[in-house]
């Protein structure tokens, strides 16, 4: 450092202060100027300023995403470089901590070095290994979570924030159209701030990050991934490239994933092959106070439905299509107590399609094009936005939900004070929703033509938390009132459902879905040792369901006639002759429920026990709810060394034998799986590094049957699954 020089240069290096593995891509800034720099793959920065800038005393803050922001107090009249800076997480480990951890609100994460361990094939399976998360199957391609007894429109997933604009919350054949080898993290999050997300949000949200906006590079950057999984011989595959250019960084990549069918210890369950590719590219122009960023992506999924006797006896074969646009400014500004804002717009254009018995034509063709438009202010405890989204659905083929165009205009603020002895956080939105049907036939199987028409909804959701520490204990706290207008299909459907074997009628009278939620957690951490109770409870006056209208005792045999022919619960001549009735609606409905986390160190030997279940009523009919969570007990061992880890983690289901109506009983199992992971270092330099993840799921090939599978009567779930991983970086 030269102080004879019109400009400082101040080196240093950044660690983690867990394994003092150096962080790449670390921010360091001059805090209220605009001199910064980012971290290399060596933990390494150059942080260089002009002398006549800046005051003698300067405040530099060292802050990355999955780490607890550090502000060093630095003189520059003393002449020397910066000490080693280590940061400390901001959550800790997936497996290791309920949901309710120590992030800004009620949210916990799956960071990117974790990533390789607990990666999946889908979104919803690599989320199953955290208590009272289950998958929700119709085969391997068709999975969607079920958080502690909500699916659907019940929770939000996002990408980095934004909606996917598919279909995938209205029924589960339809995919999420997310590639898990796009992301970097992934957070769960509960509590008020899930309202600035949406409203739908007493399940919690899923926020998916995938690195669309990269951090600013001095060279081109290379990612590749790699992996396969035995069980349904698979192979998959991605690259991403960064290229700076003076301010500007362009960045495209490209997935692939080829899967034959799904394999069990009782056979091969048939149709369930899948192909899927994702393209994106991304240009982002850095400016001294922020950045603008435009992205396009091109997603194609073609996959399978397993047959059943209960309506296609062939199964059906699903085409899926996505074209993602988004334009994006960021500043940082200084306006009342706000130093962040931003403006998004995004544009979807999705579809979906169904087709029979390999058919070169489909049989119903859903698609759907979102505008979504999203302005913020951001400071360190509030945010204040609006947004506005405008969809059309058109339906298309052998289905008779009406073309439709649906309207919301949302306001929402979240706030966090940090009181003397308590903090104090606190959201509201309000959103306004129109949705206009446009009927295009004269009459209608199941529904009324004169009750297919405009409807108008106006809504308030609001949350409050507390949070207290005393010494080793924490208390955590909040209530939430919810409210969701209905969706499009569960007002005007009316048609069959190929891809889940349903004919499925909707209500046009539906009103507003409104839930009441109390949550609290009660943790205690000491240096080597925690344990975190959190018990939480839900009402809701009129929870929507789809029920089924009947079910035949009988066995339907092939070549003859069928058993319950003229039943009204039946839709006679759909499909492959005939499809079960669903009709949505609403009772009264309370979930309730609770979860216990222990974690115990010692040495490199972790050990971790998670506890959760989920109880789910129908008031109105005093009986259960169907696909609730069975209880879940996880129990996993670490041995960790310097550059490798060894993992073995062992999953019960209890049996469940609380059934909600035409539910079956499902037996309990155990799951053993073998997770060995270690750092790789490719090249002699610091330049070069990777992961390398080898897998053993089911290590001992149980026998084991889920109970939120709709196949579970047909197979079991995947036998012994070998998967490796590898991730490598330049």
């Amino acid at each position: 450092m030269n102080l004879f020089s019109q400009t400082i240069t101040l080196n240093g290096k950044i660690f983690s202060s867990t394994d003092n593995s150096p962080i790449e891509n670390a921010n360091i800034f001059v805090e209220k100027t605009n001199f910064g720099s980012t971290s290399n793959s060596s933990g390494e920065f150059q942080l260089i300023f002009d002398l006549k800038d800046i005051s003698n005393e300067i405040t530099i803050i060292v802050d990355h995403i999955g780490f607890e922001s550090t502000k060093i107090n630095y003189n520059v009249n003393d002449n020397r470089n910066l000490d080693d800076v280590f940061l400390n997480p901001s959550v800790i480990q997936i497996e290791e901590v309920n949901v309710l951890s120590e992030k800004d609100d009620f949210e916990l994460e799956i960071k990117a070095n974790e990533l390789t361990e607990k990666l999946s094939t889908d979104l919803a399976t690599t989320l199953s290994y955290l208590p009272n998360i289950n998958v929700l199957s119709f085969g391997q391609n068709a999975t969607k979570p079920v958080i502690r007894g909500y699916s659907g429109n019940r929770f939000f997933i996002s990408k980095n924030g934004n909606e996917f604009g598919d279909l995938s919350s209205t029924a589960l054949d339809h995919a999420i159209t997310l590639d898990l080898l796009q992301i970097d993290a992934i957070e769960l999050i509960r509590g008020p701030k899930t309202l600035i997300y949406g409203p739908n949000t007493v399940g919690g949200v899923i926020n998916t990050t995938v690195d669309y906006i990269p951090n600013p590079q001095e060279k081109p950057a290379v990612r590749l991934y790699s992996g396969s999984e035995s069980y349904n011989n698979s192979y998959f595959g991605m690259i991403k490239i960064d290229l700076p250019y003076k301010n500007n960084q362009i960045s495209f990549s490209g997935n692939s994933r080829n899967t034959g069918n799904q394999t069990t210890p009782l056979g091969e369950l048939i149709n369930t092959s899948s192909n899927n590719t994702i393209f994106d590219f991304g240009i982002t122009n850095f400016t001294k106070k922020g950045f603008r960023n435009f992205i396009f992506e091109k997603l194609n999924m073609n996959y399978g439905i397993p047959p059943t006797q209960s309506g296609h006896i062939y199964g059906v074969d699903i085409k899926l299509f996505s074209n993602y646009y988004q334009f994006h400014l960021h500043e940082e500004i200084n306006f009342l107590n706000f130093d962040d804002f931003h403006v998004k717009y995004l544009f979807i254009d999705y579809a979906h399609e169904e087709f029979e018995n390999d058919a070169p034509y489909y049989d119903v063709r859903l698609a759907q094009k979102t505008h979504n438009f999203e302005m913020e202010l951001k400071s360190n405890q509030t945010i204040v936005g609006t947004e506005f989204n405008y969809k059309k659905l058109m339906p298309d083929g052998f289905v008779w939900t009406p073309l439709t165009n649906r309207y919301n205009f949302s306001l929402y603020a979240f706030n966090e004070t940090n009181l003397k002895s308590f903090d104090l956080l606190k959201s509201i939105r309000t959103d306004f929703l129109n949705i206009i049907p446009n009927p295009q036939m004269t009459r209608y199987s199941n529904l009324d033509i004169n009750e297919i028409k405009n409807r108008n909804y106006f809504f308030i959701s609001y949350s409050l938390g507390v949070r207290k520490k005393i010494d080793n204990f924490t208390i955590r706290s909040f209530f939430i009132n919810s409210n969701r207008g209905p969706s499009i299909e569960e007002l005007y459907s009316d048609g069959p459902h190929l891809g889940i074997y349903s004919y499925e009628i909707g209500k046009p009278d539906l009103d507003t879905e409104s839930t009441i939620g109390f949550e609290t957690s009660l943790e205690y951490k000491s240096e080597n040792f925690s344990i975190n109770i959190n018990p939480f409870y839900n009402f809701s006056n009129n929870y929507f369901q789809m029920d089924k209208m009947g079910l035949c005792d009988e066995e339907f045999i092939l070549g003859y006639s069928h058993p319950c022919a003229g039943e009204d619960f039946i839709e006679w001549g759909s499909g492959s002759g005939w499809l079960y009735k669903y009709q949505i609606d609403e009772k009264k409905a309370e979930i309730k429920g609770l979860e216990i986390n222990f974690q115990m160190k010692y040495g490199f030997f972790d050990l971790s026990y998670d506890f959760s279940n989920v109880i789910g009523d129908n008031l109105n009919s005093n009986i259960p709810l169907s696909y609730m969570n069975p209880t879940k007990h996880i129990f996993s061992t670490d041995f960790s060394l310097k550059n490798s880890n060894l993992k073995v983690r062992l999953i019960k289901l209890n049996s469940q034998n609380r059934l909600g109506e035409f539910e079956t009983f499902t037996p309990s199992s155990m799951t053993t799986d073998l997770i060995f992971t270690k750092k790789l270092n490719a090249c002699k330099n610091a330049c070069c590094k990777g992961d390398l993840s080898v897998k053993i799921n089911n290590l001992f090939d149980q026998l084991s049957y889920n109970h939120l599978s709709r196949t579970k009567d047909i197979m079991p779930e995947p036998g012994r699954n070998l998967v490796i991983l590898y991730n490598f970086n330049i």
